[in-house]
């Protein structure tokens, strides 16, 4: 069974860890299952270590698989929280806010959000957050190829991020999304690659070399036949 976690998609780390904690909870005591396998994109990652780590979430997750997961934060990100005037901020925050209203989070709160992405900010998370023995670590991560390969904003976003992460998806350094035991690395030498939207087949888009729905069943079946 597919069930998804509810947190906020726009909110602080330790917020949504703490809605996904109750989510899990929730689904343990519908289903009966003794414990769940997490497969988090971008920040849903962060989330869901915080859950495990500082929730007392760990108990009831078999395995955490991250997939473009910014572990390590964005330094760009911190970059630009230092050089864009707070009234640019907060207007793009209000605009990003009220559209996340009417996707369905009833308190979202985008700086807050953002703020802990930066890499300052993820450093610190790093050092509170330690893995838990009893939970299965690895994480996936892709890159895109150049500019054009992405949908707006990545395609905006992606020279900045690989100017001052690197190699990137248009929004995370390859480098950041590495975590655990495992990390399964997607490049498609050729063509677009695959940006941080494709991972989640945001944009319903063919990408050669990468078939989105095809690369999850696999995920699910490594999982499985390590016994997850």
């Amino acid at each position: 069974m597919i069930y998804y976690g509810n947190q906020h998609s726009a909110a602080s780390v330790e917020r949504c860890g703490e809605e996904l904690t109750r989510r899990i909870k929730e689904i343990l005591q519908e289903t009966g299952c003794e414990k769940v396998n997490i497969i988090a994109h971008s920040k849903g990652g962060l989330d869901s270590r915080f859950a495990i780590s500082a929730c007392g979430a760990a108990e009831y997750v078999a395995s955490l698989t991250t997939v473009n997961t910014p572990h390590r934060g964005c330094i760009f990100a911190d970059y630009l929280l230092e050089k864009v005037p707070d009234k640019i901020c907060n207007f793009i925050a209000n605009k990003y806010n009220a559209a996340l209203k009417k996707f369905g989070d009833s308190n979202p709160d985008f700086m807050e959000a953002v703020q802990d992405l930066t890499a300052s900010s993820c450093i610190k998370l790093n050092e509170k957050l330690p893995d838990d023995s009893r939970v299965f670590y690895q994480s996936v991560g892709s890159k895109m190829n150049y500019a054009s390969s992405g949908r707006f904003p990545l395609n905006m976003s992606y020279p900045l991020v690989k100017h001052f992460d690197g190699e990137c998806d248009g929004l995370v350094s390859v480098g950041s999304m590495k975590w655990g035991s495992n990390f399964i690395y997607l490049n498609v030498p050729k063509g677009r690659g695959i940006s941080h939207g494709d991972m989640i087949d945001l944009n319903r888009e063919n990408i050669a070399g990468f078939d989105a729905m095809e690369f999850y069943v696999n995920l699910v079946r490594g999982l499985k036949e390590r016994g997850f």
